[in-house]
């Protein structure tokens, strides 16, 4: 199920083509589209967040043709949210269930959608739809439980055997996490968000960073109070934080903002009149940063021309889906999307792809865990767009197993000829090597 659509917008390089990959039908169990992530070359799996039908959550793929299948289905009314692909190659995320005694857990679950298990939280705590995946095997959340009704808010440590670890609860000046900003791993290895002083209203706003033990501190305080309803925030490969205000900047349509890692803040370009209120932000394997806005449109900052330009204009009647719309890249090169409602009219939601002319993305290691041991380590290799990697060798050895297991970390087995050198991947994309040594011990 497709439709093929022209460009609305005429812009520099090929005209974008749109195509309406799959569209939950009315009546399905299907809807509420809020994640993606592509698994294999081509193959993409999306989260539904839908539990009004006869199932709860679901999770299912699209290849890049249209091609469905359905993964798993949650059952009725269990609620599922923020998923993601570990290092072992599963998929884990924060669940709980709308009946009694409404249990709050992560779960997990082969690619298949085989092997479903369930890790019940510790006393009253619950998800926070924020998982995210860290090298070398980690998941961390924002957890979140009410105490005198007051929502109480903790960061955790997730093993991927299940093991839930609270590291730091939210008290006193520390505020809270906003729940319209999704946490995010960036170059340092610290993991960044955004914050509120309190919970409703006007409140000064912040960006707060979590060491992966645990250390909670405050990068900055925004010069300005943001009073928005979103908040996307993304670490890009030049080491700076960027995100996203729904209004300011000149035309007061929306300002794109970017922070170092040491807390210097500057309001990096305005949104034109054309391009209003985003929503979403993503990063591109051409270095330039792409986002959809509450307009059904989907825009670019371009570094080379220091703007913001709109790269396509989805149909405002939500035909091709009514974004928001969650971005990724795939190895195509191509955009794909996921909208939480729209598509087939009027639809419960719409998975589309978007070629707009990118190069398919070379892969990029950015560390090697561990950097060190001897022949028959296992050693993940940590980075982007490393899906359908052929080849991994050691200083010129090649490995003597290599296990893709998501399309940001491959474990290659060091072989007994290896020496000290450099980590080389090769994927149908392109190489990388690492300008970092793995140390033959």
């Amino acid at each position: 199920m497709f439709c093929a659509c022209s460009a609305r917008l005429a812009t520099a390089g090929p005209a974008p083509v749109y195509k309406l990959l799959y569209s939950p039908p009315l009546g399905s169990s299907l809807g509420g589209l809020y994640g993606v992530f592509e698994g294999k070359p081509g193959l993409f799996y999306i989260l539904s967040v839908w539990t009004g039908g006869t199932t709860g959550g679901a999770i299912f793929t699209v290849t890049s043709a249209g091609a469905f299948n359905p993964v798993y289905a949650s059952p009725q009314f269990t609620n599922m949210g923020a998923f993601v692909q570990a290092t072992n190659s599963e998929i884990y995320g924060g669940a709980f269930t709308n009946v009694k005694p409404y249990p709050n857990f992560y779960y997990s679950l082969d690619p298949s959608g085989a092997n479903f298990q369930e890790y019940p939280f510790p006393g009253t705590w619950g998800p926070g739809f924020n998982t995210v995946v860290g090298p070398p095997n980690e998941l961390y959340d924002i957890a979140g439980r009410v105490v005198n009704s007051q929502t109480i808010f903790a960061f955790d440590h997730v093993t991927e055997t299940g093991k839930i670890t609270i590291l730091h609860q939210f008290a006193g000046n520390d505020g809270i996490p906003v729940d319209s900003s999704r946490m995010i791993l960036a170059t340092d290895g610290n993991l960044y968000g955004i914050g509120a002083q309190q919970e409703h209203g006007v409140s000064p706003m912040f960006i707060y960073r979590f060491t992966p033990s645990g250390a909670y501190s405050q990068l900055l305080t925004f010069p300005k109070v943001p009073n928005y309803d979103a908040f996307p925030l993304v670490s890009a490969t030049d080491g700076y934080l960027y995100g996203t205000f729904a209004k300011g900047g000149v035309n007061n349509t929306g300002l794109l903002y970017r922070v170092s890692l040491t807390g210097e803040y500057n309001d990096f370009a305005s949104f034109p009149t054309t391009v209003s209120s985003p929503r979403s932000l993503m990063q591109a394997a051409d270095g330039n940063l792409y986002g959809t806005t509450v307009y059904n449109q989907i825009f670019r900052y371009n570094f080379s021309t220091k703007a913001v330009e709109l790269v396509y204009q989805m149909d405002v009647e939500g035909s091709q889906g009514h974004c928001a719309c969650i971005l990724v890249e795939g190895m195509d090169g191509r955009l794909y999307g996921v909208a939480p409602n729209g598509g087939n009219y009027p639809g419960n939601g719409a998975v589309f792809s978007l070629s707009i002319g990118l190069p398919k993305p070379a892969p990029m290691v950015s560390g090697l865990y561990p950097a060190s041991g001897p022949a028959g380590t296992k050693v993940v290799l940590w980075g982007d767009y490393l899906l359908g990697a052929t080849s991994v060798t050691f200083n010129g050895a090649p490995a003597s197993a290599i296990n893709v297991t998501s399309g940001q970390s491959v474990i290659a087995t060091v072989p007994s000829s290896a020496t000290t050198g450099a980590v080389t991947i090769m994927t149908a994309n392109g190489s990388f090597t690492t300008t970092g040594d793995f140390t033959v011990q």
